[in-house]
């Protein structure tokens, strides 16, 4: 669907609300909250038809708000660290893998995380976090943001990392979980972040 959808680079009239359109789209939210909205691509294109006739018209388009999740918690923050990374798809992609480090290590029975060998989980989580300049106050559950395959399995990563007993095999289940969820959220999806509220 995102294959169709056309939207418009900054820089055209009404259109000053893109962040970034690569490698992922970021765009500015015109409500009066401090909510970080996820919008799907085909929710945003109307949403986006609608602000331009309201900035042709001379009118507020704050007035309407897209189907969205708000994004709180962890699940917010990791939308904070993506717009940190906006010009850098590689460090937005080694956001994405700390979170799902950090997620795992706080929901996934895996076997991995029953033995000693969860210290060099934790210290690939402090290399990276000191690496990227990250940290997540939130770690209450999801910290991947939530896409919409989680309505049919909400538990893929624990399914796919429950019987892991490999060191090297969890790591690269990790990398191949992050990487493709990035991606879906990076096709499907646009982060509406507060314009004039502000991001606190």
């Amino acid at each position: 669907m995102s294959d169709i959808i056309k939207f418009p680079d900054k820089g055209l009239p009404g259109r000053d609300n893109v962040i970034t359109t690569k490698p992922m789209r970021l765009r500015w939210g015109e409500w009066r909250s401090n909510k970080i909205l996820q919008v799907h691509v085909g929710a945003a294109a109307i949403y986006e038809d609608f602000r331009q006739e309201c900035i042709e018209q001379g009118h507020d388009p704050a007035s309407q708000v897209p189907p969205a999740h708000e994004l709180s918690g962890g699940i917010r923050e990791t939308a904070l660290a993506l717009l940190r990374f906006r010009n850098n798809e590689q460090q937005q992609r080694r956001a994405y893998y700390l979170a799902a480090l950090l997620e795992a290590l706080i929901t996934a029975p895996c076997a991995i995380l029953r033995t000693d060998l969860i210290r060099r989980v934790y210290r690939e989580v402090e290399t990276l976090s000191d690496e990227l300049g990250l940290r997540w106050s939130s770690h209450s559950g999801r910290l991947m943001l939530l896409l919409e395959q989680d309505a049919k399995d909400p538990d893929m990563m624990n399914k796919r990392l429950e019987n892991i007993d490999n060191l090297s095999r969890f790591f690269d289940e990790i990398r191949d979980i992050s990487g493709s969820r990035y991606q879906a959220l990076a096709t499907n999806y646009i982060l509406y972040y507060p314009r004039f509220v502000g991001i606190n």
